[in-house]
């Protein structure tokens, strides 16, 4: 039987969360919510899976298994604690939350609901960072002391205009940071 995922949020990151969900072996799209009715059955209508209006009736599906949270990063927590408690493993869109106060009460929901808590960072599984960690955790590279990075990512104002949390300090944690750089940083941690 294949695991059931459902998907909370769903503007326009849902589309690669519905398309990496198909592209999994023994995985299956099983439901979705948005706070907005249309686009939850935008999105449904699109993948085939149940459009839920209500996210508790959601959370309550058995259908349901696990959970992708693509909402602005400000609003990560109340679902992903809803999820949580409902017995879901929750996976979360990048960066986890805006701030570490609401990223540990995420992470202690989880742990105390004893589902598996996960964030999305797909820089991980580029080729040339595959090779990257490789070769540092082979020591081809010798001891590593200091690491650092550039990030020359550019957004247009229209990017930020396209979605009214983009750029606010409420939603978006303050903008190129929290939303483009966390890649890097995920991958300093990572390599370092």
């Amino acid at each position: 039987m294949a695991i059931g995922f459902g998907i909370i949020g769903c503007g326009m990151i849902s589309e690669f969360h519905a398309r990496a969900i198909a592209d999994v072996r023994g995985a299956r799209l099983a439901a979705c919510f948005d706070m907005v009715p249309a686009a939850a059955d935008r999105l449904a209508g699109a993948t085939g899976c149940r459009a839920y209006h209500d996210l508790d009736a959601m959370l309550a599906d058995p259908d349901v298994d696990v959970v992708t949270i693509g909402t602005p990063s400000g609003a990560h927590l109340d679902p992903a604690v809803a999820a949580a408690r409902a017995g879901k493993h929750v996976i979360v869109e990048k960066p986890l939350e805006i701030t570490l106060k609401r990223c540990d009460k995420i992470i202690a929901e989880c742990e105390r609901a004893g589902v598996v808590l996960s964030a999305v960072f797909p820089s991980r599984f580029h080729g040339s960072c595959i090779e990257m960690k490789k070769a540092v955790d082979q020591g081809r590279f010798g001891t590593l002391t200091v690491g650092d990075a550039f990030v020359k990512w550019y957004r247009t104002q229209a990017y930020y205009d396209s979605g009214a949390w983009r750029g606010t300090w409420e939603l978006d944690g303050g903008g190129a940071l929290m939303n483009q750089a966390i890649h890097t940083v995920d991958l300093l941690t990572w390599l370092m």
